[in-house]
């Protein structure tokens, strides 16, 4: 006899409950993104303290400058570059970005130079001799490590 034959209608059966992997990786990857950028950005701040100090430095020693003038003008420079490189990469529309991009690019090359050269004005002050000249790199390097890090929090915290 078929199941059909009888009068008996058979329940239906529930699928099997597929897991749910995909939905529960992404958070955890997203949240992880989230934290990496976080020790990305802390590390850019670290850095810029220490370049802002060294810059203040090297406009003293330029400019003859009040120490006051001095650290207001070095963060117009540090943290100018990377507000600009915030507006870039925040900017709504790819319209935008272009528009923006004729004063922030030039903008963000100029304070990166300057803060580099200044930077290493004042970490070669008092080098010696040979020494002179590793600490002039490490001057300049450094604004250049900001921006990078500064770039790489920004497009992870972003995504």
């Amino acid at each position: 006899m078929r199941a059909t034959d009888h009068n008996i209608a058979a329940f239906p059966t529930r699928k099997p409950r597929r897991k749910a992997t995909q939905p529960r990786t992404a958070p955890k990857s997203k949240s992880r993104q989230q934290y990496a950028a976080a020790g990305v950005a802390s590390v850019a701040v670290v850095l810029t303290a220490l370049s802002l100090s060294h810059l203040a430095a090297g406009i003293a020693l330029v400019t003859k400058a009040p120490a006051a003038e001095a650290w207001a003008m070095a963060v117009g420079i540090d943290l100018g570059f990377i507000a600009l490189e915030a507006a870039q990469l925040a900017a709504a529309t790819t319209a935008i970005r272009r528009a923006i991009s004729r004063y922030t690019v030039p903008a963000i090359v100029g304070t990166l130079s300057a803060s580099g050269a200044l930077n290493a004005l004042a970490f070669a002050a008092k080098a010696d001799g040979l020494l002179l000249y590793p600490a002039a790199a490490l001057g300049i390097a450094i604004p250049g490590l900001i921006y990078a890090l500064s770039r790489t929090a920004f497009a992870m915290a972003a995504k």
